[in-house]
């Protein structure tokens, strides 16, 4: 899943702007929420023979057999099923090998995009207990010199964030390594800050329950980062910055990268049977962040879908409204698969899909469950829609805007095409209320392995899993039998 940040391209995994999109959306739950949230106009508990059959037919333990196949993909293709590696392409085989047994026509759509191919990325510390540290590069800035930089590290003031030359002052920083905690103002306005006092480089660390963890970022804006960027984790960072005002400590940073071109695919399956101008599509992403195996995020919802497939194609001639599925290529690089797609559909093709499906990370081991909801249009009929579901399987659930997590839906978004979904809660944390309402554990992240190694089948939670993926399912075969609803509710003259 990509993460919110608030630059041109808007959505994106990679944690840009996670700090304020966290604090708006702990504060808009502590305020009350939505939870549970009255069903509202074209909302009805009524499903239909094919709704209820698929929610029947798809089990958790069905979709977590799937899971177990992609974890093992990820094991023999060095612990990862990244959008660049050879374990997103044995995935892709994979879920292609399921469909044609079922009797799907299977495509391939190819992607061309540019990848990041980072070569060296390397920390070495004198004092502070000295050693190598783990480092991740941020994806598309600069690198360093081949025999990397040497320099004493800096950091600002306690209580200072490094989002105004003036939090610096008393602290000298030309020529040095600044060490950071990622803050509101967002890590390009921090790294420019750094730079323009004379920064070698920028070490950057995100606050979370889990100082264990580390993220790799990336730069939305590659102009605007002019000094190699890293980061490490919260709990190296915090020492590195306690030594650095101290000023004991130097360290070694290398950093070698370079932008390189490269094709991913869609992976696109429909029903032989359907109204073609009322198109359901669903999907989600089939490629894991290349630090992880990626499980939950997104292989949760990439089994459903696949799931959800196999069980229809026995029927697939006989469903009144025409199914597309599709497993999109390189989401973990800002949406590259979907935004693809949807730019290169025609306007007569944009027109026909009716509605989009999409879920995210439906099974984190902490859950909540986040059903995308902007309050009108057809996007709010499809939030009712699982709405009643959740309310007639007396399961709790919070409305949540579909920009609050960021992912593949929003490039149909984008172009007025009704989306909907839910998610599980990534690096959220849960609140009290939360707590009370889903279980688990306040105070910690939704998903500690969120982008993580540990994103694998044993921390696959399977309640979450067993209520989420038959939801997903019943909305499918709602909207598949019938989306005049969905139709009547789309803002007519919308740009599509």
């Amino acid at each position: 899943m990509s993460s919110s940040t608030t630059a041109p391209r808007h959505h994106w995994r990679r944690l840009a702007g996670l700090v304020g999109v966290l604090s708006l959306f702990v504060a808009t739950m502590t305020a009350g929420g939505a939870a549970q949230a009255a069903p509202g106009p074209a909302a009805d508990s009524a499903g239909s023979p094919l709704a209820d059959r698929l929610a029947s037919a798809v089990t958790g333990a069905d979709v977590y057999r799937h899971l177990a196949a992609l974890q093992a993909i990820a094991d023999a293709s060095g612990g990862d099923r990244g959008y660049n590696r050879i374990g997103f392409t044995r995935s892709a085989r994979y879920v292609s090998t399921q469909l044609r047994a079922a009797g799907y026509r299977v495509t391939e759509q190819t992607v061309p995009y540019t990848d990041f191919a980072i070569d060296t990325e390397r920390l070495a510390v004198t004092g502070a207990g000295g050693g190598g540290l783990p480092v991740l590069m941020m994806r598309f800035t600069p690198s360093t010199s081949p025999g990397g930089i040497d320099a004493p590290l800096a950091t600002p003031p306690a209580g200072r964030t490094g989002c105004d030359p003036a939090d610096y002052t008393g602290v000298a920083v030309t020529g040095k390594i600044v060490v950071l905690a990622r803050a509101d103002c967002g890590y390009t306005r921090q790294q420019q800050v750094a730079a323009g006092l004379g920064a070698r480089a920028v070490l950057l660390y995100y606050a979370t329950p889990s100082p264990e963890n580390i993220y790799r970022f990336i730069a939305f804006t590659p102009a605007d980062f002019t000094i190699p960027t890293a980061s490490v984790s919260q709990r190296d960072g915090e020492r590195l910055a306690r030594a650095a005002s101290a000023g004991t400590v130097r360290a070694h940073l290398a950093l070698q990268a370079r932008s390189v071109p490269r094709t991913t695919v869609n992976l696109v399956a429909e029903t032989t049977g359907g109204d073609p101008d009322d198109v359901v599509l669903v999907g989600a992403h089939l490629d894991s962040v290349t630090e992880g195996p990626g499980i939950n995020d997104n292989g949760s919802t990439a089994a459903t879908v696949l799931q959800v497939a196999l069980e229809l194609a026995g029927t697939q001639d006989a469903v009144p409204n025409k199914v597309r599925f599709v497993w999109w290529g390189a989401e973990e690089l800002v949406n590259i698969g979907s935004e693809y797609y949807v730019a290169n559909l025609s306007a007569a093709e944009r027109q026909r899909i009716a509605a989009v499906l999409n879920g995210e990370l439906i099974a984190s081991p902490n859950y909540g469950r986040f059903v995308w909801d902007p309050g009108t249009g057809g996007s709010h009929v499809i939030a009712n829609a699982f709405a009643a579901y959740f309310d007639t399987h007396a399961l709790p659930y919070e409305r949540t805007s579909p920009d609050s997590v960021g992912s593949d839906h929003l490039a149909f978004q984008a172009v007025g095409i009704p989306v909907g979904g839910i998610d599980g809660g990534s690096i959220g944390i849960k609140t009290p209320a939360q707590q009370a309402l889903f279980g688990g554990r306040a105070g910690q992240l939704f998903d500690h392995c969120y982008h993580q190694p540990c994103d694998a089948t044993a921390t696959i939670n399977r309640q979450a899993l067993d209520a989420n993926a038959p939801a997903l399912a019943w909305v499918l075969g709602r909207l598949a039998t019938d989306v005049t609803d969905v139709r009547a509710a789309t803002t007519p003259g919308a740009p599509r």
